[in-house]
């Protein structure tokens, strides 16, 4: 949808409900093209004070404790140009229906900033895993061979922040995180010049209500783009081959009968293959996990398909660092390894972390349970793990499946992740142990604001118990 410039005559109204990272920079980039705005937010804290008061310096009015109810909006529906909302609120939300139905324009902070960015490259990033850690790769990738690249979105800078620095229009390719709340409210309007899709498993159902529906919002994506790439790892990709828009697909897989629908993929020397040509040495890449292997073939064929030579990748690959709380190694000693996975929120996150790890791990986990399904987890654990912690919102729930599965190995449950680390610390004194993942296979939101507070916490929690210095990456 177009953003137009109007006269102060017309006194139009840009609503922008909700005050998190992408309605302030929302605000503040409307504002800067000369709009009346207003903002809603439903919380009020000191933060969002200070917020408040740095847009009403720059005359946007700010409603802290506002709720995003219609009737707040039915004396001034005519003199709305857009109501900008959070992704946080559901698109078949009431007062959106309603807003719909009389005629107002409801859109994301996304569909502002690709109206200002269309002109550049983007490459959309989206899927249930993977997706950070693709777009954070891709754009080292791109960035260390002198490209401006930032990577935004749902990492990052948000949208609507690169649509108002003037260094924009230098960008040579924009690397965006798309969640499936961002793409649904896009309405179809975010062209890509390349899509990528890393993973689908069931996530998000109690917002997108049915896989199939939170499949075609995925979808969506792929299908606006120019030039696609997908997983053909992924199962339910796989199962869809035929029915996607035409793209070049990567696998891990040796199987013959997978390599003839594939472009890229690793051989048993650990080379990365393109189209049955040798590249470069999976070697030099330091993240572990056949899902990081996925993660890197997807960037791989991303910037190659930008025009990268191998010689520059695996330059570029040489200095990459992973991102924290994804299969981050924070302590190493005595044959001890302790890893935060705490970005494994959900099963299917879960299980290719305790893949990655050799051995017999000591498993933490725990939350806020989502919805899915947890037999594939549940036999992992009992192939795997040498002794399970289980702590918070899902740990007698977690214990069942785990116990009604067959595992005969200690179980433990606990209320918090202090408890857990104080335990571990003597139960490994007691039991030699190689590694000790912290996996946790379920949301945050029952303790924790979110999974990088939950994982900041084990880190210091860790360091504590044990009296070690963390190891930096």
């Amino acid at each position: 949808m177009p953003i137009k410039n109007n006269s102060k005559k017309e006194e139009k109204i840009n609503f922008v409900i909700g005050l998190g990272r992408s309605g302030f920079w929302a605000a503040k980039y409307l504002r800067s093209m000369g709009k009346k705005v207003i903002v809603w937010e439903s919380n009020e804290n000191k933060e969002l004070l200070k917020i408040k008061e740095i847009l009403e310096k720059l005359d946007i009015s700010v409603c802290l404790n506002k709720q995003f109810l219609f009737d707040e909006f039915y004396k001034c529906l005519k003199q709305i140009e857009y109501v900008v909302v959070s992704p946080a609120i559901p698109y078949d939300h009431k007062t959106i229906i309603k807003l719909k139905e009389r005629g107002i324009v409801v859109i994301g902070e996304i569909n502002i900033a690709w109206e200002s960015l269309k002109n550049i490259n983007w490459i959309g990033i989206t899927g249930t895993n993977g997706k950070t850690t693709v777009t954070h790769l891709l754009s080292h990738i791109l960035r260390e061979n002198e490209l401006k690249a930032p990577f935004a979105g749902n990492i990052g800078n948000p949208l609507c922040e690169i649509a108002y620095s003037t260094k924009s229009k230098n960008i040579d390719w924009l690397v965006a995180e798309l969640s499936s709340y961002q793409i649904e409210i896009a309405t179809n309007c975010i062209k890509p010049k390349i899509g990528i899709w890393t993973t689908f498993t069931p996530d998000h159902l109690d917002r997108h209500k049915t896989i199939d529906n939170y499949f075609k919002i995925k979808n969506s994506l792929l299908k606006q783009s120019e030039f696609r790439i997908y997983n053909y790892d992924d199962k339910y990709l796989k199962e869809n081959f035929k029915s996607l828009s035409n793209g070049i697909w990567i696998t891990t897989s040796s199987d013959e009968s997978d390599l003839d629908h594939c472009d890229y993929w690793i051989n048993k020397e650990d080379f990365i293959v393109e189209r049955r040509k040798k590249l470069l040495s999976l070697k030099i890449f330091k993240l572990k996990g056949n899902h990081n292997a996925q993660n890197l073939l997807l960037a791989v064929a991303a910037a190659r398909k930008i025009g990268l030579s191998p010689e520059i990748i695996k330059n570029a690959l040489s200095s990459y660092e992973q991102l924290p709380h994804r299969m981050e190694t924070i302590f190493q000693c005595n044959e001890l390894e302790i890893i935060n996975d705490s970005k494994a929120t959900n099963f299917d996150s879960s299980i290719a972390g305790i893949n990655a790890i050799k051995g017999a791990p000591i498993i933490i986990s725990g939350g806020r349970l989502k919805n899915g399904d947890s037999r594939a987890w549940v036999k992992i654990i009992n192939k795997k793990a040498k002794a399970v912690f289980l702590f918070g919102e899902s740990s007698q729930t977690l214990k069942k499946l785990i116990l009604e599965g067959g595992f005969k190995n200690d179980i433990f449950t606990f209320n918090d992740l202090s408890e857990v680390i104080n335990y571990a610390y003597f139960y490994i004194e007691k039991n030699q142990t190689e590694t000790l993942l912290f996996s946790p296979s379920c949301s945050s939101f029952d303790q924790f604001i979110d999974y990088e507070e939950r994982g900041e916490i084990f880190k210091k929690l860790i360091n504590e118990k044990f009296n070690l210095k963390l190891l930096e990456y």
